[in-house]
């Protein structure tokens, strides 16, 4: 091997080195690979994504976090950023509002649906599609209880089969870390303090949020996720 094929490897080692760094020894620039289906359909299973720590977040950009929780442990998890600080966060008869303005019109959010086994099956493989195979319903006796996206639910009339909780029911995590009689899909009203920050998963019954783990603080916060 000549001078100068030396140089050349030797240049390459150290790019191919550095950028093995950056993309998954820091946070400046790191790669990450979609688990969960707590962000479906928007996020599916097996979606790849880059999160960097130099793209400043916006309202309703995905982030990755860093989280410490009693029922999952120490993990990073990506959701959607709803609320920054000053923010006022309400969930009314489950639909989220900020500072007033209602926010999940603009957005393909899937919830929860009990519909006669019947009707299930006509979507069943929309749904499989979706989540990759993997588990998506609980089956009674004579209906099915599904996580559905608003195109599907709206194309298929679903409307009146949405399961939505009873706003006199509270849900004892949430009491544990807010002090308030709220649930999922009655919350709030909560104004966010400095540096706190509030996320939620598209697949809004079946995701384990700030609803849950309180504000997220913005130390937490490693960068905007973007998919690729």
């Amino acid at each position: 091997m000549n001078r100068n094929s030396k140089i050349l490897v030797g240049l390459s080692v150290l790019v191919i080195s550095i950028f093995l760094f950056i993309a998954y020894g820091t946070d400046v620039c790191r790669y990450y690979r979609n688990a969960s289906t707590a962000n479906a359909p928007t996020l599916p299973v097996g979606s790849r994504m880059l999160v960097s720590s130099l793209i400043k977040p916006n309202r309703l950009d995905f982030v990755t976090f860093k989280v410490g929780d009693s029922l999952f442990g120490k993990g990073k998890i990506i959701q959607r950023l709803v609320g920054i600080p000053g923010d006022t966060l309400e969930i009314k008869n489950g639909k989220l509002f900020i500072n007033e303005h209602l926010v999940d019109s603009s957005l393909n959010l899937a919830h929860k649906y009990r519909v006669p086994f019947k009707m299930a099956e006509v979507i069943k493989q929309d749904l499989l599609n979706m989540y990759d195979g993997m588990p998506y319903y609980f089956q009674n006796k004579d209906s099915v209880t599904l996580f559905i996206p608003k195109n599907i639910a709206n194309i298929n009339d679903l409307g009146n089969y949405r399961i939505i909780e009873n706003k006199k029911k509270f849900d004892e995590l949430i009491f544990s870390i807010f002090n308030k009689k709220w649930n999922k899909d009655h919350f709030g009203p909560l104004i966010l303090k400095e540096k706190e920050y509030f996320v939620m998963g598209d697949n809004r019954d079946n995701s384990h949020d700030s609803r849950y783990l309180g504000p997220i603080l913005q130390g937490q916060i490693i960068g905007k996720a973007i998919r690729f």
